[in-house]
């Protein structure tokens, strides 16, 4: 059998890109494959952090000879990831005339490559045919293999032919989906924003290369052979574009290998109709970990449109929507937090754990098992064993002490624990009546906490998104000088500019609504970078990468910083 190339994109994911090769290598076919992998460079503004993280990736390529040859190519400065993949896939599939794509975030079954290259063989002289798809819906019931309209983005491949025929301009694209009228069948049914995408590449939104794949492939009336079950999973679920949905990759069983035969190819309407069913049910899913993810199972109705910011914001179940000019243009819409049940919610299950009767809570919400945040608790432990056994924490904007409850166990063996926490006055109120002992206290504001306590660490866990002005109280935290700051479970998402949202939290938690922020990572960091230092970044544990408002991708992420000496 013709074997043919990898090619692997790379940026500052490690820990991805380890995944990434660890499973690529124990592919069947991977010590008689030849591996491309190109590394990008960093952007002007990647600060410290980001650099060290593209230093970390380019060594992590480098640990292991992860296929029979590797050739690697690392780029002096950042050409983006549309760029990168374009020239990297064009310089390799005119040498060798086919190539099988993947990125730093994809995992693959050990029966991958073996699928991908019986495909490319068996269609490589059907005109038709377009790409081999590794990634398919978690949709029953499939059959083993089938076609739809178009190409795809997740551990794929293709050969020279097609490849040539890619279109790079999407006003061009766009143009001939209106001309065709053929917008409805190119958003799956209108079950997904595919058109929407590509206006956003036009007016420089966004820089998908991978919507322009897919329309150029569907405009020139060709085919995506698809496997019934998934061969790969994203474990960044951070997408490039088309397969944006939130996923539980985790859930995943990826297929243990196929034998592929000749089929007709021809686009199945009744499969295509159930993915449709699929992306409109799920696109806007949020899903959490353990219980909470049974618990908000139900998921809100996908927005139709593109909300502009002056326009009303259509009603979801709960999520984020919209994209606002103003926090208060976006509270005029909002209940706010002061809604006395979310105190009461609040209060009520956490006395339960107060007093044993439950385990653990988190948003009023009771759970069977504690969700432990492993990297918070590191963190807490290390600044602990530096400061001789002795803890004390700000917990700026803490509830009623929901992560001390959580994180207590792990902290029995401090010398001296203090759990400081600052927030409304509401809950300062029912917090020093029904909360507070000799290690939990609360305080109205951080002045009253420092006249009392010496804190070691700041810690701001799902709190800055929520604060009207977040960067002026970031200055406030910086001047107070602080040893460390832990910024945990933060709404980021994967664009310069940042994003002002209205938060709906399900009725089955609280009824509330409340303007919510979702922040650029490089720009927030930047912010502590005179005076403190990124000692890591951690993945919060939170939820898994969703869309928000229909184009943004987003994620919850954590940091530890120290000040500068």
């Amino acid at each position: 059998m013709n074997l043919a190339p990898i090619v692997l994109f790379v940026y500052n994911r490690p820990w991805h890109t380890k995944q990434t090769l660890k499973a690529l290598a124990n592919n069947y076919l991977a010590k008689q494959s030849i591996l491309y992998v190109f590394a990008d460079g960093a952007k002007k503004t990647d600060n410290s952090e980001m650099r060290h993280q593209i230093s970390e990736t380019r060594k992590m390529i480098r640990t292991k000879k992860w296929c029979k040859e590797v050739y690697i190519t690392e780029h002096e400065s950042n050409l983006g990831l549309a760029s990168n993949i374009i020239t990297g896939v064009t310089k390799i599939i005119q040498k060798h005339g086919d190539v099988i794509v993947l990125e730093d975030d994809i995992v693959t079954s050990p029966a991958f490559l073996k699928y991908m290259n019986e495909g490319l063989n068996l269609y490589r002289d059907d005109q038709k045919v377009a790409c081999i798809s590794g990634y398919i819906y978690p949709v029953k019931p499939l059959p083993e293999t089938f076609f739809l309209k178009g190409a795809d983005c997740w551990g794929w491949a293709t050969w020279k032919r097609i490849w040539d025929t890619f279109e790079k301009n999407g006003q061009l694209l766009l143009d001939q989906l209106h001309q065709a009228d053929a917008v409805a069948d190119f958003d799956y049914y209108n079950s997904y924003p595919y058109t929407q995408m590509l206006k956003d590449q036009v007016q420089g939104k966004n820089d998908s290369w991978a919507v322009r794949w897919y329309a150029s492939s569907y405009l020139n009336n060709q085919y995506c052979l698809y496997p019934g079950k998934s061969f790969v999973k994203n474990i960044g679920l951070d997408g490039s574009g088309v397969h944006s949905v939130a996923q539980k990759s985790s859930t995943l069983i990826l297929n243990k290998g196929i034998k592929l035969s000749m089929q007709p190819v021809e686009e199945d309407i009744l499969f295509k109709k159930k993915i449709a069913t699929y992306l409109n049910d799920s696109a806007s899913r949020i899903r959490t970990q353990g219980s909470a993810q049974k618990m908000l199972s139900k998921v809100y109705n996908q927005v139709k449109k593109i909300i502009a910011p002056n326009e009303q914001v259509p009603q979801q179940e709960y999520g984020w929507s919209g994209d606002y000019k103003s926090w208060d243009e976006a509270a005029a819409l909002c209940d706010g937090y002061g809604k006395p049940e979310i105190l009461e919610k609040c209060k009520a299950s956490l006395l339960k754990v107060k007093n044993g009767e439950a385990i653990y809570e988190r948003d009023s919400v009771l759970f069977n098992e504690i969700q432990y945040n492993w990297p918070l608790l590191a963190a807490l432990q290390k600044i602990a064993i530096e400061n001789d056994g002795s803890l004390c924490v700000l917990d700026f904007g803490g509830s009623l002490g929901t992560t001390y409850y959580q994180s207590r166990k792990f902290l029995e063996g401090c010398k001296n624990l203090t759990w400081c926490i600052v927030e409304q006055q509401n809950f300062v109120e029912c917090g020093k009546q029904y909360f507070q002992d000799d290690q939990l206290k609360f305080f109205y504001s951080i002045e009253e906490c420092l006249k009392e306590n010496v804190p070691n660490i700041l810690l701001l866990s799902s709190v800055l998104q929520y604060l009207k002005t977040p960067y002026e109280w970031i200055n406030k935290f910086i001047k107070t000088g602080f040893k460390y700051i832990i910024v945990d479970r933060t709404a980021f998402i994967e664009e310069e500019k940042e994003l002002l949202t209205i938060q709906r939290v399900p009725e089955t938690i609280y009824c509330a609504s409340y303007p919510a922020w979702f922040f650029n990572k490089s720009k927030l960091l930047n912010s502590f970078s005179n005076k403190y230092t990124a000692l890591c970044s951690f993945d919060s544990g939170f939820t898994d990468r969703i869309i928000i408002a229909q184009k943004f991708r987003a994620y919850w992420d954590g940091i530890l910083l120290k000040k500068n000496s």
